[in-house]
């Protein structure tokens, strides 16, 4: 039996470069649908100890995330939704075109595709990591640090059993500064940066 995974309206796509999210979306794409749904891998932290101070053990974090990037999706889309992680073995990293050039991003392996209700948003990998830039103030400097966080994603439809349509695809980075120690709500600021991007400017978007 054949099957395919297709980009709707190849090489018609609305290109974003120049601002982050670096993104691809289908112009055809016009009609939001009733409700979509968000799979995520399992968030990977480059500094576990940061999990630990803030949130006691990596499986309070990853349940976390996928509640909180939930609630957040909220502000920014009207459209019922649900989250839910899955092992990573769902996806495979394909390069699809950008305007500058091209982005590896997560589509399902053949034998996951009954897994995809509908209009999903993929997301894999999910990285955080901390970053602190060079101080030369004696005095210290403001937001010298920051926790960020980057994905790669496609929101894909399955057209029918054998046909899954990609209606846009990207990446997308965010990052919160902080001066002193970290805390939950830099957590929250970067999902909830994230979540923006991922449906600005396609038709999930509020």
């Amino acid at each position: 039996m054949k099957f395919g995974i297709y980009l709707l309206a190849a090489f018609s796509f609305i290109f974003t470069s120049c601002s982050s999210p670096r993104m691809a979306v289908a112009p055809q794409w016009k009609t939001a649908p009733e409700r979509f749904t968000v799979v995520i891998s399992e968030p990977y932290v480059a500094n576990s100890d940061d999990v630990t101070d803030d949130f006691g053990d990596a499986d309070v974090f990853k349940q976390w995330a996928a509640a909180y990037l939930d609630t957040a999706l909220s502000e920014y889309s009207k459209i019922p939704h649900s989250v839910k992680i899955v092992d990573d073995a769902m996806f495979v990293m394909s390069p699809l075109p950008l305007e500058d050039g091209s982005v590896d991003v997560p589509l399902p392996v053949k034998e996951k595709w009954e897994e995809i209700p509908g209009l999903t948003i993929l997301v894999h990998p999910l990285r955080f990591w901390r970053h602190e830039s060079m101080c030369h103030n004696r005095d210290g400097c403001i937001g010298n640090k920051s926790i960020n966080l980057k994905v790669h994603y496609t929101i894909v439809s399955l057209e029918n059993p054998n046909e899954l349509a990609v209606l846009a695809h990207g990446s997308a980075f965010d990052k919160s500064s902080f001066t002193f120690a970290m805390t939950k709500g830099n957590w929250e600021s970067v999902v909830e940066g994230i979540a923006k991007k991922l449906v600005e400017k396609t038709p999930l978007e509020k």
